[in-house]
Order: C-alpha cells, then structure tokens, then sequence
C-alpha cells in the first residue's frame, strides 16, 4: 500500500490544474511562474516527473514578445533560436524543462485508503483523457466497484468522448470516475449507473489526495447515510437531506458557503453575517446576495434564509422571497 503523502493544499490544487491542462507535457518554468513551492514539492513527491522539453519560448524580438519554437543545435550543443537579425540566442536547458504528471503514483495515493485490485498502473482507455484504475471495495456495493480516471471533462469535446465509451462500456452495477475537473463544470451524464466525482470533493484532507472512505459512500450511496431530522448534509455539504428530500451542490464555493451555515446552525447560534459567508466562500465583490451565488437554482430557499444583511439555516421556517433577491 502506497503511503500518503502529505503536502500544501497550494500544492495539491496545483497538481489538479495540471492535470486539466490541455497538454501532458507542461513547462516547468511556467509551473514555476505559478508557485515555486508547490512545483518543487510535486516534483520531490514524484507526481510530476522530468518529460523531456517543451522547445517554445517568448523571443524578446523587435520589442515584441512573441513565442518562438527552440530547436538544438548539435554544433553549439544548446536549444535556441535565431532573431531577425540572425544571431544565434541561445536558450537554457531548465528554462523549457518540462514534466508531467505521474497518473499511476497519484491514483495510487487517491486510493491509498482503499482494498483495491487491478494493475499497478493505470490502463489507457482514452490516450491522455481516461484511465481504468481496477476495482476497490466500497461500503455499500455489493461487489468491487470498477474505478476510472479521466480529465478535462469540461471540455465538449473530451466529454463527448467520455459518454461515447461509458456508453460501449457499461458497468454491471456501479462505476466510479474520479476526475480533476471541478465539480461545477462537469456536464450531467444520462448514464446514471457511472458516479463521476471530482477529487477534491471526495478528499479526507485538503492538502492530501487520499479519498475518504466514508465520503465517498455517502456520495456514491446517499441512501444507506444514517441521517438527522429534519436536515442534515454529507461532511462537504455537496448533498443536502432535507425531510427526505435529497438537494445536490455541485459547486465548490456554494458548499464553502453551506458548511458556514450548517456549523453555525448545529453550534445553536445560526446568524451569520451574509458578507462575510459570501467573503469566506470565496466570492467576489461583485456575489454580493445569496441569490447570486446560488445562481438560478431556487431549492436552497427551503432551508437557507436571510434578512436585514444576516443568513441562516433553519429547515421549518417558511420564508417569502422579498422583490430584487
């Protein structure tokens, strides 16, 4: 079993971004532009491995910054680029470095809480876009559930790939597909036997990729959750159990804003200060009412009110929705 490794929350959400990035083969002097320190401690983790080089480069040329394609030169043993005036600029080695994320080690450590079988490394079913990763065994299923990874489902055209090969492919029972694209981008899927979750969504710590156990039962099986009356919500709030209802937030700021609510509402004293939650959330200036960061969803008025520039959480009272909110 893969030990799991510790790192900044920078770090992991860095790692995911990679992940979603449009090439395999990234720049790590831009990783670097990014964070340094979440860079080099992917790097000394492994997750990001050495991938030969990525030969662009932005030519200081004629005042213009334009990227440039840097070739080798085996006579001047360098990669650089001729300007327009034809001299030789030479480019240094680290500066178009690349790497590339290592799926095997960093499945390995999602599911490092987990009874799995499978190869130890991952199975292309889609090149660079969706991996099989075996089975684990799952509270809940009454056989081990088939796991796959994939990425960049916020794409069109990567997603119409995913639902093309769920579609050839259909689970007997189950199938997971965790992913690195945030859970609010990713499309609704006809084929509801296939769970697709993001992995933060999933994850037992924020600065580790480790997937809970118990989360991702409640997610994957919401039924078999044993439950509060007359609400009670999974631990990062993306499902909401209101008098058998079940409500679903998808969006990583909106349950943010959930789990203010609901750890003032069990700690009794449920106000809270609406622009401070939004703030906390993360949202912008510009989120500046619940109603705007719910969107133009209607059903978290059952349970989350306000008034006089305070929120809170209370699943018996019955709230008219005053003009403007």
């Amino acid at each position: 079993m893969t030990k799991a490794t510790s790192l900044s929350k920078r770090a992991i959400d860095l790692l995911l971004r990679a992940m979603e990035a449009r090439s395999t083969s990234l720049q790590a002097s831009a990783l670097h532009q990014v964070s340094r320190g979440a860079t080099d401690a992917l790097l000394a983790a492994k997750l990001l491995v050495p991938s030969g080089h990525v030969p662009v480069v932005a030519g200081m040329d004629d005042y213009e910054d334009e990227p440039v394609e840097a070739t080798w030169s085996a006579e001047l043993k360098s990669f650089g680029y001729h300007d327009s005036t034809g001299r030789w600029v030479k480019v240094a080695h680290q500066e178009i470095a690349a790497c590339r994320v290592d799926y095997g080690l960093a499945l390995a450590k999602m599911l490092v809480a987990f009874e799995r079988a499978g190869p130890s490394r991952p199975t292309p079913l889609v090149t660079d876009l969706v991996w099989e990763v075996g089975t684990i065994k799952l509270a809940g299923a009454k056989a081990p559930v088939p796991v796959w990874f994939a990425r960049r489902l916020g794409d069109p055209g990567d997603w119409t790939q995913l639902e093309a090969l769920t579609a050839r492919k259909p689970p007997q029972e189950i199938r997971i597909i965790l992913t690195s694209t945030p859970g609010e981008r990713i499309p609704e899927t006809a084929q509801k036997r296939n769970h697709i979750i993001n992995v933060v969504d999933v994850a037992g710590d924020p600065a580790k990729l480790a997937i809970s156990p118990q989360v991702l039962g409640a997610r994957v099986f919401p039924g078999q959750v044993q439950r509060r009356f007359p609400i009670d919500h999974s631990e990062d709030c993306g499902i909401v159990w209101l008098k058998g209802q079940t409500i679903t937030f998808r969006g990583d700021k909106q349950r943010l804003l959930l789990k203010q609510l609901f750890d003032a509402y069990w700690s009794g004293l449920p106000e809270r200060r609406t622009s401070a939650v939004l703030f906390e959330a993360g949202y912008g200036d510009q989120t500046n009412s619940l109603a705007k960061a719910f969107g133009k969803r209607d059903d978290w008025r059952q349970f989350v009110h306000y008034d006089d520039g305070n929120c809170w959480i209370d699943p018996d009272q019955i709230m008219s929705v005053p003009s403007g909110y």
